[in-house]
């Protein structure tokens, strides 16, 4: 199933989420898909009125002006909005909404519970803080900004993609990166193969939004001159082509945004699927899904790989551990968090 913008999907008779999310890789369509599995009726909008470069790079540079900007198109939306149905709205990130967009949901979803979900570090948001203030409730999937900022934490998800048996049992690869280049990623990336040459069988594929982008990320980082050839793309590569990757490699690569504390989707679906975990985010040490025998962190400034990593055992994540970073068990939780808010808002107001 895919889920178009402004497309309402389930059972009219349901409960009814508003979900606005940015267009990253497929997680709108896991998450709409979860929540219709879960009884819900949902309607998605992407919160970005272009995927555009130009309109990626303004949103960066000057975000309330781009919000500001995009004002009417979802004035054109709230219009074809089945509202008064509407009991949850869910915002991931909200980057692309100006303040008055969201008063303006907030406004004709009024029987609506309000919630934001932050999948990125507040110093790549640069607009959140004027937002919060009209949600019920706000998470995060990175603990110091939720800590600091007295937000819910809440880690993402994982998502279940088969992959066929024979390419598990095929373990071609020693460590596999597969992602969006960003900050130092590639220069991580690079360190690794000056260091370890070919003592270690890797599979990278860089990926870049468009073709500006990756010319402009090689005036800054000379180690992209120096990538294998057909290891960067301007295309996505498949959901079934990266399980089928991950499924052939003994452990994948993850470097965080040094802008960020919180586990990326990649952590958390490498674990639950039971590969080991490359990673430089030295948060993970301190959380529940960390096992010395399925993740190792690495410093990003000086990478280094203990070749026993690679022959331990690897101890299994506990199913209920798998259950909690479910897809379903994310949105439970920051449905019941919204509407716990929402119904201690409404309480503190018949009280005074």
């Amino acid at each position: 199933m895919s889920v178009t913008d402004n497309q309402s999907i389930s059972f009219s008779q349901a409960k009814h989420v508003l979900l606005i999310s940015p267009l990253t890789f497929s997680y709108h369509t896991t998450i709409s898909e979860t929540l219709c599995n879960m009884g819900y009726r949902v309607t998605w909008w992407n919160d970005r009125t272009s995927e555009a470069t130009w309109y990626k790079l303004l949103l960066r540079i000057s975000p309330k002006t781009v919000a500001k900007f995009s004002e009417n198109s979802f004035k054109k939306k709230l219009i074809n909005l089945d509202s008064e149905t509407v009991s949850h709205v869910l915002v991931i990130k909200g980057e692309g909404l100006s303040k008055t967009t969201i008063s303006n949901i907030k406004d004709a979803c009024h029987l609506a519970s309000m919630g934001l979900y932050l999948w990125d570090g507040v110093e790549n948001v640069k607009t959140v803080h004027d937002k919060t203030g009209f949600f019920d409730s706000v998470a995060s999937f990175d603990p110091h900004d939720a800590k600091i900022f007295n937000w819910a934490y809440r880690p993402l998800f994982w998502r279940k993609i088969s992959v066929p048996a024979e390419k598990s049992h095929n373990l071609t690869f020693d460590w596999c990166f597969i992602g969006t280049v960003h900050s130092d990623r590639h220069r991580v990336i690079h360190k690794l193969r000056q260091r370890y040459g070919s003592q270690f069988n890797s599979f990278v594929f860089a990926y870049f939004q468009s073709t500006f982008i990756l010319f402009a990320r090689k005036l800054i980082d000379s180690t992209l001159w120096a990538s294998p050839k057909g290891t960067l793309s301007t295309t996505p590569m498949s959901a079934i082509d990266v399980s089928n990757v991950v499924a052939q490699s003994k452990a994948v690569l993850d470097i965080e945004h040094p802008k960020q504390r919180g586990f990326t989707m990649r952590t958390i679906e490498t674990l639950m699927t039971g590969k080991k975990l490359i990673t430089t985010n030295k948060h993970i040490l301190h959380s529940d899904i960390f096992h010395s025998s399925r993740v190792l962190v690495i410093d990003r400034f000086n990478p280094e790989i203990c070749t026993n990593f690679f022959t331990e055992p690897f101890q299994e994540v506990s199913e209920s551990l798998k259950k909690y970073y479910s897809c379903e068990g994310w949105a439970l939780e920051l449905l019941q968090l919204q509407d716990t808010k929402n119904n201690q808002k409404v309480i503190n107001e018949k009280i005074n």
